[in-house]
């Protein structure tokens, strides 16, 4: 699969093993409104460094080709409850990523 979105969120996770890159980028693949909006999800420990740098904030352009390894569209919360996600998210495995221009300095 290949989309092409805006970072939504990135953040630096410490697994039990070593750091990583927790990517969401978010895409609307159909039309241009909220509706039909999705976030591709990934995490990367090759990424740590490039953003470390900087180089991942919010709003930048990139192209993600991958695997797709599966599909949420609710989650269980702390009291056992299933909850919908506000946007559906498509779980990636192996992927390459082609970075854009970074958004303007507000």
């Amino acid at each position: 699969m290949t989309f092409t979105g805006h970072v939504f969120h990135a953040e630096l996770v410490t697994g039990p093993y070593s750091e990583f890159v927790s990517l969401d980028i978010i895409s609307r693949p159909v039309k241009d409104d909220d509706d039909s909006s999705v976030v591709i999800h990934l995490t990367s420990s090759q990424l740590v460094n490039f953003f470390k740098a900087g180089a991942i904030p919010n709003g930048r352009v990139v192209t993600v080709t991958g695997n797709m390894t599966g599909i949420e569209s609710s989650y269980t919360n702390k009291d056992g409850e299933v909850m919908p996600l506000s946007r559906t998210r498509i779980l990636l495995g192996e992927h390459i990523l082609q970075w854009g221009h970074k958004p303007a300095a507000k």
